[in-house]
């Protein structure tokens, strides 16, 4: 689509070549005469940018400028004298000008501005969607729910978030444990800081220092530049290790080295660094079992469990479902733009009663993944438990069974391939993290799809 420019200039002759211009350049327009005509098309017409005149009668371009700003505040506006001085250009740009430019223009500097101006506004418009969905994604705070259980999860966070502690969340698979990791970094002293998330689940032994200290250019084979690690890139903020359980037994006596010291490395340099970093760990395994198992090093596990949080699945606070199920409709409405303007409730009483019933073993992400297809299949408000009976209905695995097919064959490759599909939607199709979940090696993966005849996105191969 076209990108429309609205130009405004008193002097016919100015105006038209200016329109000629552009339009030649590929540009759509709209011209005026006077700022009172520019603003009447400003109400009826979606421009992105204005060119104007600054010395028109009656209202000139600064009054314009001023107008439109307060109509559209991210419109960029360029304003245009044939006798222009510096107390001019200042006082454009203090009005929030995008530029100032002097007649006659020079026609090639003069189209390379407004299509910056476009790019601006084409940014700026960007911006502010990006802010807008992260801030709808995180909500006024990503823990909703107001059971008892999870009250004591925002209490230990009120009381570890102001201190340098570091802190190791666990909870099953789905539980929001990085919701909590984050919510400790957005209420600690960190908070200006960026929060670097590291899956540990996906690093490959090969790469660990490279992946967590960094690397010179020519360090090793493969390093073509220089690239900073993980600890570098938290420097002043807060480290997130995902799925520290995962971690193979060298590459946690590297990690052990650096967080008693504070000092590590950069793979092809000579000095050591000092890191600057709050460490927040997390984990859906029994870290003290994989301890006495000797699959884990006792030392490193009291260095992380300073300060434990457990959050408690699901089921065991039930109570806060209706809530987290009606946070996710509106905001999957809102996202297919089908938000309703009338009703704030989104789910029936019998719905949210199926919802506050079940299990949920795969937590708030599962219950999450419900309702996105749950708002896909209906559009009426509120969604009734009908749809959702629909969803939650036996896999087929389960189905096979309840018919009597009992064939043990056909019955664990069936519970095999859906195994492997779930894996893949939560890992969000990254194979090697999918291969982690399941307990398989990375390198056996590509086989199971084969076998299953499934694609890289979990989905049957037409």
């Amino acid at each position: 689509m076209k990108q429309r420019v609205l130009v405004v200039d008193d002097e016919d002759f100015v105006r038209e070549s200016l329109v000629d211009l552009l339009e030649s350049e590929g540009f759509a327009t709209v011209s005026a005469s006077s700022g009172s005509q520019a603003l009447e098309a400003l109400e009826t017409v979606k421009v992105s940018v204005v060119v104007s005149d600054l010395r028109m009668p009656g209202m000139d371009g600064l009054v314009l400028l001023q107008a439109a700003k307060r109509q559209a505040s991210e419109l960029p506006v360029i304003l245009l004298t044939g006798a222009g001085t510096i107390a001019d250009a200042v006082q454009a740009m203090k009005a929030g000008a995008f530029d100032f430019i002097q007649k006659p223009v020079d026609p090639e500097q003069f189209v390379v501005l407004v299509r910056r101006a476009v790019e601006h506004r084409d940014l700026v418009s960007e911006v502010k969607y990006l802010r807008g969905a992260f801030e709808e994604l995180r909500g006024p705070t990503d823990m909703i729910g107001n059971s008892l259980a999870l009250s004591q999860v925002r209490a230990l966070i009120a009381q570890v978030a102001p201190t340098d502690a570091t802190v190791l969340v666990t909870g099953e698979s789905g539980v929001g444990k990085e919701l909590v990791a984050a919510e400790v970094h957005r209420a600690s002293a960190r908070a200006r800081g960026v929060l670097v998330r590291v899956n540990c689940a996906a690093i490959p032994e090969n790469l660990f220092e490279s992946e967590f200290f960094g690397h010179r250019r020519g360090a090793f084979t493969s390093a073509i530049s220089d690239r900073a690690g993980r600890f570098a890139e938290a420097e002043g903020g807060t480290l997130a290790l995902d799925e520290i359980g995962t971690l193979r037994h060298d590459m946690q006596a590297k990690l052990l080295r650096v967080l008693e010291t504070g000092e590590y490395q950069v793979v092809g340099e000579s000095r050591l660094r000092v890191a600057d970093v709050r460490i927040l760990s997390s984990t859906n395994e029994d870290l003290p079992a994989r301890v006495r198992d000797g699959a884990f090093r006792k030392d490193l596990y009291y260095r992380l469990n300073v300060f434990p949080i457990h959050v408690p699945p699901l089921r065991h606070r039930r109570e806060d479902v209706p809530l987290i199920a009606e946070h996710f409709v509106a905001l999957f409405r809102r996202r297919s733009g089908k938000a309703s303007q009338t009703s704030q409730i989104r789910l029936t009483k019998d719905a949210t009663e199926l919802l506050s019933a079940q299990e949920w073993p795969g937590n708030v992400r599962e219950l999450k993944n419900v309702i996105e297809r749950a708002c896909i299949l209906s559009s009426a408000d509120p969604i009734d438990a009908s749809i959702f009976r629909g969803i939650l209905a036996a896999p087929a695995f389960l189905e096979t069974a309840a018919e009597g097919n009992l064939h043990i064959r056909r019955r664990v490759e069936t519970l095999e391939r859906e195994l492997i599909s779930e894996a893949l939607t939560r890992c969000g199709g990254k194979k090697r993290e999918a291969a982690q979940l399941l307990g398989i090696d990375p390198k056996n993966f590509g086989y199971y799809l084969r076998k299953q005849g499934l694609s890289e996105a979990g989905e049957p191969e037409p």
